[in-house]
């Protein structure tokens, strides 16, 4: 039998705390339906960051049953990727809680919260309050992301928590929707090992842009630096083949001034205009690099990579990584290890 849990090796990664633990769940193969659910039932409820338990919905466990799930674990944060087969989840209110914060990725018809009743749209985000008890049911299938952050180090009271508990839906307050939204939509179980290093400090950061919104409270600008710096990294990797992308049109996207911009990412490898022509510069190497790339000349690599011209594209290879063009085309492996030093400075 497969273990229930499989924690990734740390040990090796000196940025890694040995606190932080990655878990991957999926069924083993060789039980039954109902030894499959105990197995399931035994991993939700030490992967959840409360006494919870499962139950079977129906007296029989259908032959198909395989539900999958990753938890991430850090001090004061974890965050658990599920999707599920039909069971119902219940927990006794804990004295010390933390507290949900639910991605919904799919629907379902009803989903039953605190003996209510409603139905579930795919996008649908909603608070929990861990420190009361609760139930629901989750139907086969459904997907679902669920941050787990502790209230004290939020700040959070037990009446600021009640407040956030009873907004139904809060997709639509613009940090959920442009900043966490787009990160939970993009999360990538692949890659998991590398980007938890940077996960903790960032997500907490986010927390906190996002109850001060929620709240209508002011929040120490320290504390939603990373996520500002997360959104604006977002927003340049979404847009740096857009050859009209300058410092000017990051100032305007992230509400700052040119002087504010520079500060937020004065401990940063980059500045913003570096980052752009970072990534611009490892999507010319990866153009490159292709079987294909013979096929096209050197200015139509410029022009695909953001660049607004050849000698750009020359200039900004040469500076980040001291290949020259004909470097670049003649010696594949040191292209690809240059790549990979651009892609650790870019955070890609």
């Amino acid at each position: 039998m497969d273990e229930v849990f499989r924690d990734d090796d740390v040990a090796g990664d000196p940025d890694r705390s040995p606190h932080d633990q990655i878990r991957r769940y999926s069924v083993p193969a060789g039980l039954n339906p109902d030894e499959k659910f105990e197995h399931w039932r035994s991993w939700y409820g030490s992967a959840i960051d409360a006494p919870v338990r499962l139950e079977k919905t129906d007296k029989l466990v259908r032959s198909g049953f395989n539900p999958t799930a990753l938890s991430l674990e850090s001090p004061g944060f974890s965050l658990v990727d599920v999707t599920n087969e039909p069971a119902s989840c219940y927990w006794n209110g804990d004295t010390n809680p933390s507290d949900w914060l639910v991605y919904f990725r799919t629907s379902c018809d009803k989903f039953s919260f605190s003996g209510r009743s409603e139905a579930v749209a795919p996008g649908t985000v909603r608070f929990f309050d861990l420190s009361l008890p609760g139930n629901f049911h989750a139907p086969a299938g459904l997907s679902a992301v669920r941050v787990h952050f502790d209230r004290s180090l939020l700040g959070l009271d037990d009446r600021s928590v009640k407040r956030l508990q009873g907004l139904a839906d809060i997709r639509e307050n613009p940090i959920m929707r442009g900043l966490i939204l787009p990160a939970l939509s993009g999360w990538q179980r692949s890659v998991i090992a590398q980007e938890m290093p940077r996960l903790q400090p960032v997500v907490r950061s986010m927390m906190t842009a996002l109850v001060s919104s929620l709240l209508e409270t002011t929040a120490d600008p320290g504390d939603i630096k990373l996520a500002r710096i997360a959104a604006i990294k977002k927003f340049v990797r979404r847009n740096f083949r857009n050859p009209a992308l300058t410092v000017d049109e990051v100032v305007a996207y992230s509400f700052l001034s040119r002087r504010a911009l520079y500060y937020l990412f004065e401990d940063e490898g980059l500045q913003v205009s570096g980052h752009i022509r970072a990534l611009r510069a490892l999507e010319a190497l990866e153009l490159l690099a292709e079987a294909t790339s013979w096929k096209r000349s050197l200015t139509d690599i410029a022009g695909a990579s953001g660049f607004t011209s050849l000698q750009a594209m020359r200039r900004a290879v040469r500076e980040l990584t001291g290949l020259s063009l004909v470097d670049a085309q003649e010696k594949p492996e040191l292209l690809r290890t240059r790549a990979a030093e651009l892609r650790k400075l870019t955070g890609l």
